[in-house]
């Protein structure tokens, strides 16, 4: 199986490789990622940007996860990543993605969630996209709803990071099909 390309207008949505791991241990080593998600620890080393490339990988492999690096296409550095996790058995599909704080409010996250729905949708055949974000982080908010999808609702106390209860805010997308 060869990993899958998408192209969008500004940008090449592609494998994760061993080389962008110090990219990767870069644009994540800052407290905000860590604040801002469940699973993105602080500091974040070279050892976890290892880890989180041979797990996308593995999930490839197993087609459980596509997780795509985002690149400009004028420039190969890693900028970002996005994903989707899927769940087979109920034909949808969680998205999760990050961007480089120097690429913020610039337009590339909403561009490659489009891209990722339309290659969930079209390529792997899934029904329901969807995603969850603490309440706090507006800004992944925005993010979707350029993307196309719509808030479902409010899951109050459904994480806990530490001692605190997070509420997250879900936003899907059902392709009708």
């Amino acid at each position: 199986m060869i990993f899958p390309t998408i192209e969008t207008e500004r940008l090449n949505l592609n494998q994760p490789h061993e080389n962008d791991a110090e990219q990767v241990a870069k644009s994540l080593n800052h407290k905000e990622f860590s604040d801002n998600t469940l699973t993105i620890p602080f500091p974040y080393t070279m050892e976890n940007a290892q880890f989180w490339i041979s797990l996308s990988q593995q999930g490839f492999e197993s087609e459980t996860n596509y997780i795509f690096a985002i690149r400009q296409k004028d420039n190969p550095r890693l900028i970002g990543a996005i994903g989707l996790h899927l769940d087979k058995n109920h034909n949808k599909a969680e998205l999760g993605y990050w961007l480089d704080k120097e690429y913020w409010n610039k337009g590339y996250a909403t561009e490659a969630v489009k891209a990722i729905i339309e290659f969930g949708f079209s390529n792997l055949g899934l029904r329901r996209i969807f995603a969850t974000f603490f309440d706090f982080n507006l800004a992944s908010g925005r993010v979707l709803r350029k993307a196309g999808m719509v808030q479902e609702g409010k899951l109050h106390s459904y994480t806990k990071k530490g001692n605190t209860y997070q509420d997250h805010i879900m936003y899907a997308i059902v392709h009708n099909a």
